[in-house]
């Protein structure tokens, strides 16, 4: 027994002394390194462990872009800056441990930006945020045609159509970077419809087309400026003007049409209106009636019953009788305008619901 403990201490002290002459176990996972982008690196020191004991095992990691990850030296090839971490285990256990980054240079950040739509008469910046000047890469994007420059970082390019434009990156010492970037042109044809002519009193319809969401003015005589297809009243020659907008409100363009108008003092009565409140159609318009302020209306149910009756009628009746919103159904009314040649007027109006 005391012989085997003897012979234990024994090997012990002789380890204690290998380790004392050959000295701590230190682990070198060489310097760090910039590289090109598709380049490689050999990893690890001249001597990737020294001290301890020998046999010494190797670990690498992270794993990515390692040839290997158990052995002294490994070939790297990594993607992207990449610090990998060297553990060394010599033949007692003891651990020891370094790092070494290894970047890559500055041109494996450079691209051509990510592809974009664009409205027509539009403008883009292409390239990342990443293409700067002052890194030693040099640039050069074709087609030109369309850029304000075609040898910087970003240029601006103003396509007339979808055009795919490339860039050559180059610095010395590394292979050229091509890169592609594809602007689209978003075409958007907005009308306005053709210019027409109209009777004083008279009420129009206009036609806008191209677009998703629409805004005319001027709004006065529009009964809705944000309907493609608004009514207008115009007393006189007005041009009203539309501008429309793609469903994601990214691109828009304007166009206008001219309502040319005869001046006359016809009366004009409109057989239909719409009384729900929401401000568009909700009177009983006739137009030019302004110009006959002495004028008496009437109008009467089926059953000839009274169910409004105004002096100086001026488009207001709102479809009520008595204080009560009146049913959907077709009134007849008689129009007294009071001029001097005693013009009277009769005919049916449909209330709508």
């Amino acid at each position: 027994m005391k012989s085997g403990l003897r012979n234990s201490f024994l090997v012990v002290c002789f380890l204690l002394f290998i380790v004392s002459a050959n000295g701590q176990l230190t682990a070198d996972a060489g310097n760090n390194y910039t590289i090109c982008p598709g380049d490689s690196v050999v990893l690890g020191g001249a001597t990737p462990a020294s001290g301890g004991i020998m046999p010494y095992t190797y670990h690498w990691a992270p794993a990515t872009g390692l040839s290997s990850t158990t052995v002294a030296h490994p070939i790297a090839f990594p993607s992207v800056l990449t610090t990998y971490t060297l553990t060394v285990t010599d033949d007692t256990n003891a651990v020891s441990t370094d790092a070494v980054s290894v970047a890559l240079k500055y041109i494996n950040k450079v691209n051509a930006g990510n592809d974009i739509n664009i409205c027509q008469d539009g403008f883009t910046t292409l390239g990342s945020n990443y293409n700067i000047t002052g890194q030693g890469v040099t640039y050069s994007w074709a087609p030109a045609g369309s850029l304000n420059y075609d040898t910087v970082p970003r240029p601006i390019a103003t396509p007339l159509q979808t055009t795919t434009y490339t860039l050559t990156a180059t610095m010395p010492g590394c292979d050229v970077k091509v890169d592609y970037i594809t602007v689209s042109i978003i075409n958007i044809a907005i009308s306005a419809g053709n210019d027409t002519t109209i009777a004083e009193g008279q009420t129009i319809e206009l036609h806008a087309t191209g677009g998703f969401f629409y805004y005319w003015s001027p709004s006065p005589s529009l009964t809705n400026a944000y309907a493609p297809n608004p009514d207008v009243e115009p007393v006189v020659t007005t041009t009203y003007y539309v501008w429309a907008e793609t469903f994601t409100h990214q691109c828009g363009r304007g166009d206008s049409v001219t309502v040319n108008v005869i001046k006359g003092d016809q009366v004009y009565f409109y057989n239909t209106f719409t009384p729900n409140g929401d401000d568009i159609n909700d009177t009983w318009y006739i137009g030019n009636i302004w110009k006959y302020p002495n004028n008496t209306l009437q109008v009467f149910n089926r059953n000839g019953q009274l169910v409004f009756r105004q002096e100086g009628y001026a488009n207001t009746w709102d479809g009520r009788a008595f204080g009560q919103d009146l049913p959907a159904a077709t009134y007849f009314y008689i129009m007294d305008l009071g001029n001097d040649r005693g013009d009277t007027y009769h005919g049916t109006v449909t209330i709508v619901k």
